[in-house]
């Protein structure tokens, strides 16, 4: 049985007018197509703490099932050692306008996603945080929107059904001729489709190491390529899109998600999309990589797992086991999201290799166009 305790704070009464109005918009923070949601918690036992001291930085996963908080950041916000606690209770905080009377999470160790991101990560929030609200995440703002009412019944053009296995939202897909039930995943933000058994679908290529995912426990590294057909989500059609290789459950990551803004109905497993440009097949990118896999370790560095054939990374002087502790002269837990989409490509790294460090020239390279 998990243990569970509540972090309980002085109540802040926000003006009845603020939660009765017509929309709510929650003040996200966008990194790489992750929506960054604050929850500020009340200083309690009088102790003066700024609301930096007393925020929790979340992001919204629509792909994750429950919540999980860092255990550090807990202890830093509640000024209490959780060392043997295993969930806590949040209650009394606030997210923007938002009052939280109570938000159960596990406890998880997210160091590794902090390195991976390269920013400060404190917590997931749950696909059913939001479940008494209709819940827009609108890619083209960076925004959360929160207001009453329920989507009408699905028709297949704006509005879907997203039942699916469990409580998270799953979304029909049609994959070059074949129809698939994709999970809705705004915590994979780099990600493309992913599929099972890459090998069953037409591609224009061999498929290829495109690089490496960062989950909870482990790191799961993807082959890639690009569908020689089309895919299709009602009538929005995605151009040759790029396809990866995943073992478990198959997803519509944020390089899809974010040409479309996304209206959740959880209680009625709906959601209504629309697109955020206008007209025609969507495009999508080429994959450029530095063609690391990198994997999190002690010390809020980053060891090179494996280097990518055809990379530039091959041919830099890299080798598997090396630590990389800067990128562009910045600690990699502290490198930003940088000011654009999509992971930002260092031009160098500083990297450790038997105790001596040693700054290397890194240039892009396309692995799939």
């Amino acid at each position: 049985m998990l243990k569970i305790i509540s972090t309980t704070f002085a109540l802040l009464i926000l003006p009845v007018a603020a939660l009765a109005q017509e929309e709510l918009v929650i003040p996200t923070e966008m990194c790489r197509d992750y929506f960054f949601v604050p929850i500020v918690v009340s200083a309690q036992d009088g102790r003066p703490a700024s609301d930096a001291d007393r925020t929790l930085w979340l992001i919204y996963d629509t792909g994750a099932s429950r919540t999980h908080i860092d255990p550090d950041s807990i202890a830093r916000v509640a000024n209490m050692d959780v060392s043997d606690v295993d969930s806590v209770n949040i209650t009394n905080a606030t997210m923007g306008p938002l009052d939280i009377n109570r938000l159960p999470a596990r406890l998880s160790q997210l160091d590794h996603l902090t390195v991976g991101l390269g920013r400060e990560i404190d917590g997931i929030l749950g696909y059913t945080f939001f479940r008494d609200f209709l819940m827009t995440l609108d890619y083209a703002t960076g925004t959360i929107r929160l207001t009453e009412g329920e989507l009408p019944r699905p028709d297949n053009e704006t509005v879907f059904s997203t039942r699916g296995p469990g409580v998270r939202p799953f979304l029909q897909v049609d994959i070059d001729g074949r129809t698939r039930r994709l999970l809705i995943d705004s915590g994979a933000g780099g990600t493309p489709l992913a599929v099972q058994n890459l090998d069953r679908y037409n591609l224009t290529e061999t498929p290829r190491p495109v690089g490496a995912s960062i989950r909870f426990s482990r790191i799961e590294y993807r082959d890639g390529g690009r569908l020689a057909g089309n895919a299709r989500i009602g009538p929005h059609v995605f151009e040759q899109p790029l396809i990866e290789s995943l073992p478990e459950t198959e997803i519509i990551g944020g390089m899809m998600m974010r040409h479309f803004t996304w209206t959740f109905d959880l209680e009625n497993d709906r959601v209504r999309i629309e697109r955020i440009d206008s007209g025609g097949p969507i495009p999508m990118d080429a994959e450029v990589t530095h063609g690391l896999a990198l994997r999190p370790t002690p010390g809020r560095t980053i060891t090179i797992d494996a280097i990518l054939p055809g990379s530039a990374a091959a041919g830099a002087g890299l080798a598997e086991g090396d630590v990389l502790t800067h990128f562009d002269g910045l600690p990699v837990a502290e490198r930003g999201c940088g000011v654009a989409r999509g992971e930002p490509i260092p031009d160098a790294i500083t990297v450790r290799r038997q105790g001596e460090n040693t700054d290397i020239s890194l240039p892009l390279v396309t692995l799939v166009d």
